[in-house]
């Protein structure tokens, strides 16, 4: 009987709560980004750094959860092994987003996100040769958002980047700084 009683008093307690918690937790929103990346990339024969431009299109499902999917392109960069070394990069994938909002005014979020993207380098090597790499990268990263309003937000994210099934390529670490609007 004790049991039952003990049972019944935690249903009861986590209906109470599940009603609080359904009229504060769904808040969908969708938005678009663009923003700046610096990619730090791990290849065998040199490492190169790109900087590149990116866009995304994401919805926040409520203020904990997200997902978006996200496209990057760098410019041809001379690497400094000889002057007949140039390579790029271009990337799109998914994320998705884990936030946890901070403060009163939750204006500042920490957040944490895991996603998967294919990656293309292409490398010239004295006009002669060309390379193109291209595989699946698993991401792990985490950062910080800042809301200026309901509609324009901040954020600065890292990211580690393990590459599956690629010959030349390693890793990478990503720095993206990008502004968003939400709708």
């Amino acid at each position: 009987m004790k049991k039952i009683t003990i049972v019944l008093t935690f249903l009861a307690a986590c209906g109470i709560n599940a009603k609080n918690s359904v009229a504060d937790s769904y808040h969908y929103t969708p938005y678009i980004g663009a923003g700046y990346q610096f990619n730090k990339t791990q290849l065998k024969q040199f490492r190169p750094e790109y900087q590149s431009g990116g866009f995304y299109i994401g919805s926040d499902y409520s203020k904990y959860f997200g997902t978006e999917v996200f496209v990057n392109q760098s410019g041809s960069k001379n690497n400094g092994q000889g002057e007949k070394l140039k390579s790029s990069h271009r990337s799109y994938g998914l994320d998705l987003l884990g936030y946890l909002p901070l403060g009163c005014a939750q204006k500042f979020s920490v957040a944490a996100t895991v996603g998967i993207g294919e990656y293309v380098y292409k490398l010239k090597e004295g006009g002669l040769k060309h390379y193109n790499e291209h595989g699946w990268g698993y991401r792990f990263g985490g950062g910080v958002k800042y809301a200026f309003d309901s509609h324009w937000q901040t954020r600065f994210m890292t990211r580690y980047v393990k590459f599956n099934h690629l010959d030349n390529v390693n890793q990478a670490m990503e720095y993206a700084l990008s502004v968003e609007y939400h709708f």
